[in-house]
């Protein structure tokens, strides 16, 4: 038996999750039908299946036993709330919601349900940063002592990304810049944050943030430097930027891990190498893929198709799935300290959580 999933939201996100369910990378899911944003028609046809005129119509088929969320932060919340009421299991895109106290309510509405749930945290499955974790864990470089994570890029998608005939290939996300839809730290930062958690095996206890945006202002920041301590005495920096003059830095998104012995530097879409004694060693190397102007390359969707099918094998044999509701919490908390710091000036001491909650 396969989980047949709807895909709601058909934008750049939906479009990847309908694509990875129809192209054969999920043997345990299907795509049954497409709801939600004004391309819904466009990608149900491109895949064959069912464009339902609402959310509604989504959650009443008996052939959807899951749901995938992929759109604007604001509505993760009331949209999980209604699949869980309708009995369908919950996958989120990132953020989880843009609050911890949303975060809490999508968990005890799935708890209450008996329904799975879980958010897209795609760097847990792809091949680059999974080798890094395994050195971590295997020791290579002794106990973990510093990491520093960067994301940064020249521009934000403002603007539509078209092809040399003009037509659209990634649409501008404008709604991101709403402060409703949280802080950019949140929409980028909830990815670097997980790895942080993920790579050092502990929660942060202490957050010191600034944001700033140094060219013309938009709504949101589009430059943040973060500090996190963690419970196991790791320090870790995070860089997240827009800014960036022309032609940029590669790698854009980026991991340096130092170690007591050791050192990884992982490109999160390229390659891994070792530090350690005499030099440095190729452990790993990642397929390219452009994200932009071929964002179904079949090499971009492996990971996002691979948490998918780790969702449908929890929803059929009952296990907790790899990434859980406590874990897309524990990012967003990380963020709204980060906010607090950002905004106060001070740093901010967060709530442990655990490492081991099931929802």
């Amino acid at each position: 038996m396969t989980v047949g999933f709807g895909v709601i939201g058909s934008g750049y996100m939906g479009r990847t999750y309908a694509a990875g369910l129809s192209l054969g990378q999920v043997p345990g899911g299907r795509l049954v039908a497409v709801a939600g944003g004004r391309r819904a028609d466009g990608v149900a046809r491109e895949f064959g299946v069912t464009a339902a005129a609402t959310i509604g119509e989504v959650l009443e088929r008996s052939d959807v036993d899951a749901v995938i969320i992929a759109t604007p932060h604001t509505t993760h919340l009331p949209i999980a709330r209604a699949a869980a009421g309708a009995g369908k299991h919950v996958y989120t895109e990132k953020p989880m919601a843009v609050s911890v106290e949303d975060c809490d309510a999508m968990i005890a509405a799935c708890r209450a349900a008996g329904v799975q749930l879980t958010v897209n945290k795609v760097l847990r499955f792809r091949e680059a940063p999974r080798a890094a974790k395994r050195l971590i864990d295997e020791g290579e470089i002794g106990d973990v002592r510093f990491i520093q994570s960067r994301g940064s890029w020249t521009s934000f998608f403002l603007q539509d990304v078209v092809d040399e005939a003009g037509r659209v290939i990634v649409p501008a996300k404008p709604w991101a810049m709403d402060p409703a839809e949280g802080s950019q730290f949140l929409d980028w930062g909830v990815h670097a944050c997980d790895v942080l958690r993920w790579f050092t095996g502990s929660e942060a206890v202490l957050a010191f943030a600034r944001y700033r945006t140094f060219g013309t202002a938009p709504p949101a920041d589009l430059s943040a430097m973060v500090e996190y301590e963690f419970s196991s005495g790791v320090l870790a920096q995070v860089l997240m930027t827009y800014e960036l003059p022309e032609p940029g830095i590669e790698p854009a998104d980026a991991v340096f891990v130092s170690g007591s012995r050791g050192m990884i530097d992982c490109d999160q879409y390229g390659r891994v190498r070792l530090g350690r004694g005499g030099g440095w060693e190729l452990i790993a190397e990642q397929p390219a893929f452009d994200f932009l102007r071929d964002y179904l390359d079949p090499n971009r969707l492996l990971a996002f198709s691979a948490q998918v099918q780790d969702f449908a094998e929890a929803v059929e044999t009952g296990r907790a799935p790899a990434v859980t509701g406590a874990d897309g919490r524990a990012a967003v908390g990380m963020v709204a300290a980060a906010d607090r710091s950002a905004a106060t000036g001070e740093a901010v001491r967060l709530a442990m959580a655990t490492m081991t909650a099931t929802q």
